[in-house]
């Protein structure tokens, strides 16, 4: 077997395995020569565009004026986008990609199915939950969303000892991470972590651009690709020749570039002294810098200076987190031996309480930061009096620790639950249950304490995908699936013979979860493996099982 990570990037993509050789990455696309001789061989730009009708993807799409570019950045702010001539789902223009990363992985003779999947540190459920529905879409089953300094700092797991800190400076195309992790008996824990959310080599090309264009012949312009080109030109030479639209070249040196980039490079320092001013003077035993824009030589003077450290070397920054998720993946699926890694929360989750009255809301922690997913906890509420109509229920996520209004903390959701007429308040007295998945996802479930009765059970959901009818829909408009159709019954073995848990639990996962929702011949393909795996043999068992496990990753986005 082999375990997948990927690293999903805001401008580049990197998938890693792990196999009995160790960590590689996986070339998904043939970068332009001048590219690849800069290290970008392994890389897949998350760029899709409209190339006459038809999706494009990778390097070529970058020099099409009908791509999108950082599809990532759209996942807190927008539903829809137009690609060309395609009007897309947020979650479908990602799950495209997704499936390209599929495509390209299985041309390479590898079967990729499952793996874990990265996301930005201090992502918020939106992030997390249209990560993995995007994946989910394009039919790679989610083993768990690991933040990407978490994977970072495992990339390097070998170099740092037990009780050592490490701060990661992730700085990609999109977002600036910081975060310091320790290292806890094998596994690291994040004790700090800050961020600036739209900052990143996006920003650092516009600004660049600014600069240059009171130089620009007339007539001519400068194209996104060659400015990106000169730019990461600039970090191993102190000038190079910028081809401009329009004809000539501009000669740029690095210094030009800092000179641009200064105000930018310099805002990177917020969130390191955040991180250090929570830390109390906790001593820094080593830095790792990830993503394209920290290999910026001026970036990584920066940040040297203010840490007095030198950056890790061992692994290369445009691959470390991708090579990270493989490893986490690989330990997930037994692959790789480790008892120590685990996916915790990264933010305390909680209710919103009055204890000091109706204008003063403070944050009451249920599941604290840290805590080992899969997680849950219960609250109890009673209402004031007998005649209360309905009781509000806020769930808050962020750090207890800082002032109820601070930017960390956000209201996730906000639920009017409804009260039955009642001749005592005890009667209508409930309970309140929050389940993390091992992705973070959240599920909430409230029951009246007296009669069992559900007053609420919902999945946290996000964007388009709020029902299995809306994920329905999605896929059918990625790959032509129609609409969902009533299942069939489940037959039980003639012979009697008692089915392994595994294969139960396997059967239940597909006939519950999948079987209802699909159309007639995939269904009829489903229903096949089910039933074959219940008339297997002791022998065949475990081959049947691997085969109805397999199918149903494909549609591991109704899970």
């Amino acid at each position: 077997m082999t375990a997948f990570g990927i690293d999903f990037g805001t401008t580049n993509s990197v998938l890693a395995c792990t196999t009995a050789g160790g960590l590689e990455t996986v070339a998904l696309d043939l970068p332009p020569a001048e590219f690849a001789e800069l290290g970008f061989d392994r890389v897949l730009p998350t760029v899709l565009a409209d190339d006459r009708g038809i999706l494009e993807f990778g390097w070529k799409a970058k020099r099409n004026p009908n791509k999108l570019a950082a599809v990532k950045r759209l996942f807190k702010t927008d539903d829809d986008v137009q690609v060309g001539s395609h009007h897309l789902r947020v979650e479908e223009a990602a799950a495209v990609f997704f499936r390209q990363i599929k495509d390209r992985a299985a041309a390479s003779g590898l079967y990729l199915d499952r793996a874990v999947v990265t996301i930005p540190a201090n992502s918020r459920g939106a992030a997390r939950f249209r990560t993995k529905v995007s994946a989910g879409l394009s039919g790679i089953e989610v083993l768990a969303l690991v933040n990407e300094p978490t994977a970072a700092a495992m990339a390097y797991a070998r170099t740092i000892r037990d009780g050592q800190r490490v701060l990661v400076f992730d700085w990609g195309g999109g977002t600036l991470d910081v975060t310091v992790l320790q290292n806890v008996d094998g596994a690291f824990v994040e004790e700090t972590s800050k961020g600036i959310q739209q900052l990143g080599g996006i920003d650092l090309d516009e600004a660049f651009e600014r600069s240059l264009r009171s130089r620009l012949p007339v007539g001519s312009r400068i194209d996104p690709f060659d400015l990106e080109l000169a730019k990461v030109k600039l970090s191993t030479q102190e000038a190079t020749n910028l081809s401009l639209v329009g004809g000539g070249v501009l000669e740029v040196t690095r210094g030009d570039l800092e000179d641009a980039i200064r105000p930018l490079i310099h805002r990177t320092r917020e969130p390191v002294d955040k991180c250090l001013a929570e830390l109390r003077g906790a001593r820094i035993d080593h830095l790792v810098m990830v993503g394209g824009s920290a290999k910026i030589p001026y970036a990584q003077r920066f940040i040297r200076e203010i840490l007095r450290l030198e950056p890790m070397a061992a692994v290369d920054p445009m691959t470390a987190i991708a090579e990270g998720a493989a490893l986490a993946a690989g330990i997930l699926t037994g692959e790789v031996e480790d008892n120590d890694f685990f996916v915790g929360t990264e933010h305390a989750l909680g209710v919103v309480v009055h204890n000091q009255g109706p204008d003063k809301p403070e944050f009451s922690v249920l599941i604290p930061r840290n805590t080992k997913l899969p997680a849950q906890a219960t609250d109890g509420y009673v209402p004031t009096h007998a005649e209360q109509q309905q009781v509000r229920v806020q769930i808050i996520e962020g750090d207890p620790d800082q002032p109820f209004l601070h930017d960390d903390n956000v209201i996730l959701k906000d639920w009017e639950i409804k009260l039955e007429p009642a001749e005592d308040k005890q009667d209508n007295a409930f309970t309140v249950t929050f389940q993390y998945d091992v992705d973070g996802i959240l599920h909430v479930i409230a029951v009246n304490q007296k009669t069992g009765r559900v007053m609420l059970d919902e999945e946290l959901t996000f964007g388009a995908a709020g029902t299995k009818q809306d994920l329905i829909a999605m896929r059918r408009r990625i790959d032509g699936l129609r609409t969902d159709a009533a299942a069939p019954a489940v037959a039980t073995p003639a012979s009697g013979r008692q089915l392994a848990p595994e294969s139960v639990a396997a059967i239940t996962r597909a006939r519950d979860k999948i079987l209802p929702y699909l159309d007639g011949a995939t269904q009829a393909t489903m229903q096949g493996l089910i039933d074959a795996l219940v008339a297997s043999d002791p022998d065949g068992e475990p081959d049947a099982r691997r085969a109805l496990e397999i199918a149903v990753r494909e549609h591991s986005y109704l899970l």
